[in-house]
């Protein structure tokens, strides 16, 4: 006969086992209408937080030279919310959990449906959700809903999404690792985030693409198409002005004598414009040197001075290429020849370990040594000044949810400024080496790690009564549960 403390051991472990992976299975409506996630029975409920105009007008004042017009609509009515994406044409009808969805006809007259659109209703707050993109995960972060995601990315950054995909089987799989696991992990999501701009196959498939909005600072506002889904728009607009002043205090240094420049070597290749000396002009890249209060290197100046430099079709993109000159030594020389007096470069040489790449490779790459005389050799930037433990950089997780953290970044990496904080740039000139954040720095409780539920998001305009007896009569909901399980098994084991 097992004995008392087998027996709790196995309770224990049955308890791990059902709740650290992807597979976690929530709160029950019932649950959470106990806890006021969801509206109980009979009672009456009314959106009160809204958004508002969206791109909001400090937006568009900030970012004034951005000609096209925003691909979110946001309504709201009684207990739900409308969302229109025109990019990817989907419309997603957000119904209060405990609430009885709307009709077509009652969404119509909020929100029509246009012609070859496609409308997907959700209930909210989502309770399982998962992010394809881990730019996505970044306003995740933001809002502190990383207890919602069932699954993320193996190349995610932030420490509890490396906790959840390295030590609690929350790895979210690819068409390329396992096509198959990677369709039940979206099937037993509430929501799937991807960036599928001509719509979402899915039927839970939510278009989030906020690159597609041109300007950092309307990108970064998708923080509060994020919220809509989890009733936590109060929280973004608090998130979303708090940024919007820290960029525009940063935005207002202006120091426009200083210049930076993007710059990278790239071996010959199917996807580029041949061997040669890149130089960046995308425009999110502009906006962020210019609003860091630098000037931007003129392409056109620079081939006035290199006949030879070519761009891509767009002018995101320009290359002065090795075979045009007699070596790449050559090359090398007439680039940074015209180059000599920009005062920062952006070094954006791929490499697979950043923390080994430093001013020694910096000067291998383009032909350069310790005794070069440019002004630009004190000021040698990557942007993998964060990464995982796995070489992971944060610049493509937080960067676009956070704007304002790469003006203080590139500003205390050009200009040394003591009271701005290092993020996402390090000096390779000055020895600096990227900051390596893990797991362990993860304090959240997480389904996929052993935790029984995510965090409760309260229902707004519900007034909050004692509810310690209900969430422990909750718990209690879900201990029993695990106990019948533990029984099952363990009847099983006397039966064998």
């Amino acid at each position: 006969m097992f004995s008392r403390s087998v027996v709790a051991s196995l309770i224990a472990i049955l308890v791990d086992l059902a709740a650290a992976s992807w597979e976690w299975q929530g709160r029950t409506l019932e649950d959470r209408q106990a806890v006021l996630e969801c509206v109980e029975s009979g009672r009456t409920f009314s959106f009160k937080t809204t958004i508002g105009e969206f791109p909001s007008k400090k937006v568009s004042a900030a970012e004034s030279d951005v000609a096209v017009a925003t691909l979110i609509d946001i309504k709201y009515s009684a207990n739900f919310k409308v969302i229109t994406n025109s990019k990817a044409k989907e419309q997603y009808v957000l119904t209060q959990c405990g609430t009885e969805a709307p009709t077509d006809a009652v969404v119509d007259a909020v929100k029509k449906l246009d012609a070859n659109y496609k409308r997907k209703h959700f209930t909210v707050p989502l309770q399982k959700a998962i992010a394809t993109q881990t730019t996505t995960l970044g306003f995740v972060t933001e809002l502190g809903l990383e207890d919602r995601m069932m699954a993320v990315s193996a190349r995610a950054v932030a420490p509890c999404w490396q906790k959840a995909a390295t030590t609690c089987s929350a790895t979210l799989a690819d068409q390329w690792s396992n096509k198959t696991l990677m369709e039940i992990q979206h099937a037993a999501a509430d929501g799937v985030f991807d960036d599928c701009f001509g719509g979402c196959s899915m039927s839970n498939g939510i278009a989030f693409n906020p690159t597609a909005d041109p300007g950092n600072l309307h990108g970064a506002e998708y923080i509060k198409v994020m919220a809509a889904f989890f009733n936590k728009e109060a929280e973004a607009n608090k998130i979303f002005d708090a940024k919007m002043t820290m960029y525009a205090a940063t935005s207002s240094a202006n120091t426009a004598t200083t210049s930076v420049a993007w710059i990278n070597y790239q071996a010959a290749a199917s996807w580029n414009m041949g061997e040669g000396f890149y130089l960046s002009m995308a425009d999110y890249k502009k906006q962020m040197v210019k609003d860091a209060g630098y000037k931007n290197v003129d392409p056109q100046a620079l081939k006035r001075a290199l006949p030879n430099l070519t761009s891509n079709t767009d002018g995101t993109s320009w290359v002065l290429r090795v075979s045009d000159y007699a070596s790449k030594k050559k090359a090398a020389g007439a680039f940074f020849g015209a180059l000599s007096n920009v005062s920062a470069v952006i070094d954006e040489v791929y490499a697979p370990t950043p923390k080994n790449y430093d001013i020694s490779n910096f000067y291998a790459k383009y032909d350069l040594t310790n005794s070069s005389q440019h002004s630009f050799m004190k000021h040698v930037l990557r942007i993998d000044g964060a990464m995982s433990v796995d070489n992971n950089l944060d610049w493509y997780e937080s960067r676009i949810a956070n704007p304002d953290w790469a003006l203080e970044g590139l500003r205390h990496a050009v200009s040394g400024d003591s009271s701005k904080r290092r993020k996402f740039f390090r000096n390779i000139a000055k020895d600096e080496v990227p900051k390596v954040v893990s797991a362990d720095m993860c304090s959240k409780k997480m389904p996929t790690c052993g935790a029984n539920c995510p965090e409760v998001i309260l229902c707004e305009s519900i007034a909050l009564p004692t509810t310690t007896k209900k969430m422990e009569a909750s718990s209690a909901t879900a201990l029993v549960g695990v106990v019948a399980l533990a029984s099952s098994v363990l009847a099983l084991g006397f039966r064998l």
